[in-house]
């Protein structure tokens, strides 16, 4: 039984050596915070050692590596209460309003924009966040992307145009603005 536990041990020694980087840098985007990255980085490899998952191979445990840290990162948002897409612009905590019809009307809005923007392209996802909720320069964006500035403009304003219309009735006056 040593044996198994020894070789379980250098499996996941590897895996961290390959894959806790690419997963760190993951986590890092999606909470904006090293502290809390590196925290959700050690717990995403304790479940999944905890869970014994039969990896034949480093290639399948990546996959369950970034499954598992995505969901303890939307876990890590759920219990703050404050929606990732929101945290590093307006520092709302729905738990903070003052009726429970407002509360449940800002987690719709927080709810449905997060899964507007996970169903984005990957492009017009990334002109979401360093355009509208990172508020950088089209400049700025240009220059960490590669993009034209061109190409920054038209991104930022799809996924824009995109967001809005799917917030449509949840945003003030159930409007739909562009």
């Amino acid at each position: 039984m040593e044996t198994v536990q020894t070789n379980g041990t250098a499996f996941w020694h590897e895996a961290y050596q390959l894959h806790g980087p690419s997963v760190l840098a993951f986590l890092r985007s999606r909470t904006r915070s090293r502290d809390v990255a590196e925290e959700l980085l050690q717990e995403t490899f304790v479940r999944v050692m905890r869970a014994g998952a039969d990896l034949p191979d480093q290639g399948r445990a990546r996959a369950y590596l970034f499954t598992t840290a995505h969901n303890l990162a939307r876990n890590h948002w759920r219990r703050m209460r404050v929606s990732p897409l929101i945290a590093g612009g307006v520092e709302t905590d729905v738990a903070d309003t003052d009726t429970a019809d407002t509360r449940a009307r800002l987690r719709a809005l927080f709810e449905r924009l997060e899964r507007l923007l996970e169903g984005l392209a990957p492009a017009h996802r990334t002109a979401f966040q360093l355009g509208v909720l990172d508020r950088l320069a089209y400049r700025e964006i240009a220059e960490r992307t590669g993009w034209s500035l061109a190409q920054v403009k038209i991104n930022v304003y799809r996924a824009r145009r995109k967001v809005v219309e799917g917030l449509g009735d949840l945003l003030p006056g159930g409007e739909v603005r562009a």
